[in-house]
């Protein structure tokens, strides 16, 4: 095996030498090849499909824009209208609701008035108020009868009321003791029918005009 010499020490000039490639000229890299005909079509393809892609992306990207613009307004709207349908069944709901406890409220009123009525004690202007109100709705007669509870007529003859006395510019009256009124109401008797004046024919009268 040839050993290769590192230094050559020489006077004369050197002639038909030849350098040989020692060790470290041989690690060097060689020269990379350039890219081949396939390799730079595929580059190419590859290049023009992305750029086809780009601008198929700018062509419609408006369009997509504008198309998102319209969802969200479609979207937008859909909710307002379901927004304003909850609206209008819950205030629909609300006015029933508040007719209902309008109504209950009047009942539960009528019902309290027509207690505090009858749990007034009977007394001379109790009786008298009866009788008063129920003989306006036969003003045109000249002549009736009234029918009492026998405590109440006993009571107003007790405490000489006023409606007892005669009157020459009044109309005629006559008292008498009724079996089927109750006491603090009164039944008044003219020539074209009975007057109910008693307690609880009011009282229903009442109900029924406030449920009517």
């Amino acid at each position: 095996m040839v050993q290769a010499i590192d230094n050559i020490v020489t006077e004369a000039p050197l002639r038909g030498i030849r350098l040989a490639i020692g060790p470290a000229e041989a690690l060097l890299p060689e020269e990379s090849a350039g890219p081949t005909h396939e390799e730079q079509l595929v580059e190419q393809e590859t290049a023009g499909h992305q750029r086809g892609r780009d601008e198929a992306a700018a062509e419609y990207e408006p369009q997509l824009a504008a198309l998102r613009v319209e969802l969200e307004q479609a979207k937008t709207e859909g909710a307002n209208q379901q927004l304003q349908a909850i609206e209008e069944t819950v205030q629909a709901q609300l006015a029933a609701r508040l007719n209902e406890l309008e109504a209950e409220l009047i009942e539960f009123s009528t019902e309290a008035a027509i207690r505090l009525v009858h749990g007034l004690p009977i007394s001379t202007g109790v009786i008298e108020a009866a009788i008063r109100e129920t003989l306006e709705h036969c003003e045109q007669d000249a002549e009736v009868s009234v029918h009492l509870h026998p405590e109440d007529l006993k009571m107003l003859k007790s405490h000489q009321s006023e409606l007892l006395k005669d009157s020459p510019h009044q109309r005629r009256v006559r008292y008498l003791e009724g079996k089927d009124v109750s006491r603090g109401g009164c039944l008044v008797e003219t020539r074209c029918g009975v007057i109910d004046g008693r307690r609880e024919t009011r009282a229903a009268l009442l109900r029924e005009a406030v449920s009517a």
